[in-house]
């Protein structure tokens, strides 16, 4: 009783601590698999944020104007009109067609709809105006009779995003863009998982109802899940402080284990074997987990401590807390499987064979996600529209942000210099623009009939509002470049690479997770029981790659990921049917059915991320569990 007390405790201080810890989730998905110590590797994940947080909005109707706050940029533009030249007024300043300089500004100055950047009397010529509407135009193109205006918008949040979809509503205008497909896949997930879960949580109470008669069951079950999830999450709050989203998203296999313990318990706790199963199937599936930390991939050394101490709290829950609840009165299904054991192997072994010849690998992060129909038309219509060209990074670097603009200036790209100038450029802008007045100030002063009062001052450009959107780092700023150039690279490409390099990882490190997994059943159980523990765990795996291979699907890296946790769930089978009696049998059977259906379900999801894991583990669990049916009985077990 002491020790329950001091457990639960600990317990709930070690909760609360985490709570007050933690830090909101992080939601970035490239965060979750790129080095973190890696500065090539850091700025793709940068330069990867940023160009996925605009939105492309076009259409025949009048569409929204670009929602960033230009304040802080005009007043600098409106201060300092003679710094900052468009490439149109510099090639005419620098050719002295001063005539023309002044045809362009009066007919700004006379026009009804004119708009000042800076005021007249200190930009005669609207060099400032002429400079801002150079950065800020909406793109228009004709197609099949029609005109298509484009503007680029700039998503902070989704609240800003649903509020965009809300506008555009009825009208015939179309959204693009990253930030509106991962909104529309995002919503529509959560649907399907809410469905999912519904589901699931029906066949639990199903199960119950043959296996226990009653509902009742499901409270310990609930509290043991609550309890894991509690445990798992404040250790790794503790080790990493910020987790990711996709860590919730694979510890949910925390749900199935926690499942397993506490039905073995109300089917075996008083059989001899029960704590010795419940101990090594603890011990080995922490193992397997916690290899995860040498993989080098945040999510998965996050995923390795959540599950980890999640499945070690689960267990002392089962130890300390479950005695407090009265064990329900069970009910056995008597039934054996009739299915020819020979032809069942040799099924499974012809689809490894042939399926071996036939595995392909798919690390392209885009073919995850297959868009909505009307997204999927929006992005073939601005496509055949704009004909965007996919432009290339150049990470531009130097001592001192002076250095990084006069390099960016040498380059045809869009980059922190479109913006703003080095002080070596607005040195030669100011200098035409004196000749300019020198030349010409007091003709335009006689035409209009006015004294102008022109500034002529230099910027800081340190002190330029844009610099943090374009710079990387204190040395580092990026341009696109409309095509390949030396050094110049693709994001989407080195985001396959980066996949690629990560799937290679993870298969090396399975089967070193299968041999450390093997070495501890042999240490517990000896050589001879531990090759049949193992045998079904590793059929589950080799068979779902076969199965997947035959199907002529690609196998990404969250394929890869599902085998690690096949091994975590087969090898919970194995161990409990191998330490349990035929009750113990009962319980094997509901969590099978129960995890599978679970895993199933997902792999009806149309985010692939989501349906690859759920497919892999559902072919993976079933074929283990078969292969356990005939490889294992337990030694407690009548015959």
């Amino acid at each position: 009783m002491i020790k329950r007390i001091l457990f639960l405790i600990f317990s709930i201080i070690f909760f609360i601590f985490a709570f007050l810890y933690a830090k909101p989730p992080e939601a970035d998905l490239m965060k979750a698999f790129i080095n973190p110590h890696s500065q090539m590797e850091k700025n793709i994940v940068k330069l990867a944020g940023i160009s996925s947080t605009t939105v492309n909005v076009f259409g025949t109707d009048e569409i929204p104007n670009n929602n960033q706050d230009f304040s802080e940029i005009l007043d600098v533009y409106r201060e300092y009109p003679a710094s900052f030249l468009s490439a149109h007024k510099r090639e005419l300043l620098k050719n002295r067609q001063y005539r023309e300089l002044e045809n362009e500004a009066l007919e700004g100055i006379y026009s009804p709809l004119g708009f000042y950047a800076a005021p007249i009397d200190k930009d005669p010529y609207l060099l400032a105006t002429d400079f801002l509407i150079s950065k800020n135009k909406n793109e228009a193109a004709e197609f099949e009779g029609k005109t298509y205006q484009l503007s680029r918008l700039k998503i902070q949040n989704t609240k800003e995003l649903e509020s965009l979809i809300e506008d555009v509503k009825g009208k015939d205008i179309y959204l693009t863009g990253t930030p509106v497909h991962s909104y529309f896949a995002s919503k529509k997930s959560s649907k399907e998982i809410n469905i999912i879960c519904l589901i699931s949580i029906l066949g639990l109470i199903v199960l119950s109802k043959i296996f226990f008669h009653s509902v009742k069951v499901l409270i310990p079950i609930v509290l043991s899940i609550i309890f894991g999830f509690l445990f798992g999450f404040s250790a790794c709050t503790f080790v990493f402080g910020k987790l990711h989203v996709l860590t919730f998203v694979f510890s949910t296999s925390l749900i199935g284990i926690s499942l397993d313990y506490v039905l073995h318990y109300f089917y075996g706790s008083c059989s001899r074997g029960f704590k010795t199963g419940l101990t090594s199937s603890m011990l080995t599936t922490v193992t397997a987990f916690l290899t995860l930390l040498f993989s080098n991939i945040e999510v998965l050394r996050q995923i390795a401590i959540f599950t980890s101490f999640g499945l070690l709290g689960v267990y002392l829950f089962v130890i300390f807390i479950l005695p407090c609840f009265k064990i329900p009165d069970t009910y056995n299904l008597n039934w054996r499987l009739r299915f020819p054991k020979k032809l069942f192997y040799t099924i499974i072994l012809a689809v490894i064979a042939i399926g071996a010849f036939n595995i392909k690998f798919e690390d392209n992060l885009k073919n995850l996600y297959v868009p909505p129909k009307h997204l999927f038309e929006a992005e073939a219509l601005y496509q055949k529209v704009f004909n965007p060209q996919a432009g290339e990074f150049l990470l531009i670097e130097g001592a001192n942000l002076e250095e990084i603009l006069e390099k960016e200036e040498s380059i045809d790209g869009f980059g922190l210099s479109n913006f703003v100038s080095s002080t070596k450029r607005q040195n030669e802008n100011l200098a035409l623009v004196k000749e300019l007045y020198n030349a010409d100030l007091a003709l335009l002063e006689n035409k209009l009939g006015v004294k102008f009062n022109p500034s002529l001052k230099l910027y800081d450009s340190e002190k330029f509002p844009l610099n943090k959107e374009f710079m990387l780092d204190n040395t580092t700023s990026f341009v696109i470049v409309p095509k390949k150039t030396a050094g110049s690279f693709n994001i989407a490409d080195e985001i396959s690479k980066i996949l690629k390099r990560l799937r290679y990882t993870s298969l090396k490190l399975l089967p070193v997770v299968f041999g450390m997994l093997f070495i501890l059943l042999s240490c517990i159980y000896g050589v001879k029981k531990a090759l049949k523990i193992s045998f079904s765990p590793l059929l589950g795996v080799v068979f779902t790659v076969g199965v997947l291979s035959l199907s002529r699907l690609s196998l990404n890296l969250f394929h890869i990921l599902g085998l690690f946790l096949i091994l975590g769930f087969s090898l919970d089978y194995s161990i409990f049917r191998l330490n349990g009696d035929e009750k113990s049998n009962n319980a094997v059977f509901i969590s099978f059915v129960s995890t599978a259906l679970s895993f199933l379900l997902l792999s009806f999801t149309s985010f692939k991320l989501i349906s690859s894991l759920g497919l892999t583990i559902f072919i993976g669990v079933t074929v283990s569990y078969i292969s356990s049916l005939f490889m294992l009985k337990s030694e407690h077990e009548k015959i």
